[in-house]
């Protein structure tokens, strides 16, 4: 019976003691798009913002809060997500004929919908 209890213990300590893992995001930055233009994280997770065009392109949130900075051909930058971060991105000062941002992408909390 104490052998039982032992084995059911350690099954139970390991379930218990594995830590939860942040997720690593990755994002395509093209000229006219994001690949995917939604990403689905939770708090701790990163955004890696991966410059797949010819141009420098700066991915900034549309209240400026965060900012990749310039991002040369084949460069990257990282962004850690926090709780209450601005969600809405786009390229910055690339407008279309009406003025409104012309690459828009979006962080959404939590699991992406099931089809």
């Amino acid at each position: 019976m104490l052998r039982k209890i032992a084995c059911l213990a350690a099954v139970a300590g390991a379930f218990i003691s594995t830590p939860t893992y942040a997720a690593e995001h990755n994002i395509l930055v093209l000229p006219t798009a994001y690949f995917p233009q939604t990403s689905y994280v939770s708090a701790g997770d990163t955004l890696e913002f991966a410059n797949s065009s010819l141009e420098t392109i700066t991915v900034t949130s549309v209240d400026g809060e965060w900012t990749t900075g310039p991002l040369g051909p084949e460069q990257s930058a990282t962004i850690v997500v926090t709780a209450g971060m601005s969600r809405d991105f786009i390229h910055e000062g690339v407008t279309d004929e009406n003025g409104d941002p012309a690459v828009t992408g979006i962080i959404e909390f939590g699991s992406a919908p099931l089809k």
